[in-house]
């Protein structure tokens, strides 16, 4: 009994740390999170690609995941933002429902095409605003994506300034994928050549002196 009480004081502890609301101008770490007044949030419910994420559109890769951050971050620009806790996350983060001068920041994300509902956390309730956006070719509707929880199992992806990527299991050596390094490219006429253009970071031959302005495509 005393080892079970002693686990659920320090739980109770970790989330009393994390206050039931804050409010302030924000500062954006990616589509779906926040800083405000030092407190990391989380917005709950909906999953934005992440800020190294690319997505399709009119055949042409492009930085989604900045694309979501940058809408996000236009919608709070010089604003009072205020959050109120759902939940708080393994990474100690406050996980809430955020407005902006009477706007719920995270419907409006969902709205507009750049945000998911998470039905994993209770995204349920903007499946509906994902409908309407879908039909309307909005955001990441306007061609085609990765689901950013796929997204982030993949570990050739590269890393993030949101939600920290889920470590998956080791391959074993037998069946590992032979290295990307293996295929190069000595520019991007060669790519071209190849009929591999544009190549997006993480994939066969891509590589930095090919991506003159390190959006993560190379040779567009």
């Amino acid at each position: 009994m005393r080892k079970w009480g002693l686990i659920l004081v320090l739980a109770g502890g970790a989330e009393a740390q994390v206050p039931a609301s804050v409010s302030g101008i924000p500062t954006v770490t990616d589509g779906d999170t926040l800083q405000v007044r030092g407190v990391k949030v989380r917005l709950h419910g909906i999953d934005a690609p992440e800020s190294s994420q690319t997505c399709t559109r009119a055949g042409r890769a492009y930085g989604c995941g900045r694309e979501a951050a940058f809408a996000l971050a236009d919608l709070v620009r010089n604003k009072t933002v205020t959050c109120t806790r759902r939940d708080t996350d393994r990474y100690g983060r406050l996980v809430g429902v955020c407005s902006v001068g009477g706007t719920e920041i995270n419907r409006w994300l969902v709205q507009q095409g750049w945000a998911l509902p998470y039905l994993q956390y209770g995204g349920g309730i903007y499946s509906g605003a994902a409908s309407q956006a879908k039909s309307a070719g909005k955001g990441l509707y306007a061609g085609t994506f990765q689901n950013p929880w796929d997204y982030r199992k993949n570990p050739a992806a590269p890393p993030s300034n949101g939600t920290p990527r889920v470590t998956a299991t080791p391959t074993p050596a037998s069946a590992a994928t032979p290295a990307t390094s293996s295929v190069t490219y000595a520019n991007c006429a060669a790519v071209r050549a190849a009929g591999k253009a544009p190549l997006l970071r993480g994939q066969p031959g891509y590589a930095p002196k090919l991506d003159r302005d390190n959006d993560g495509v190379a040779c567009e």
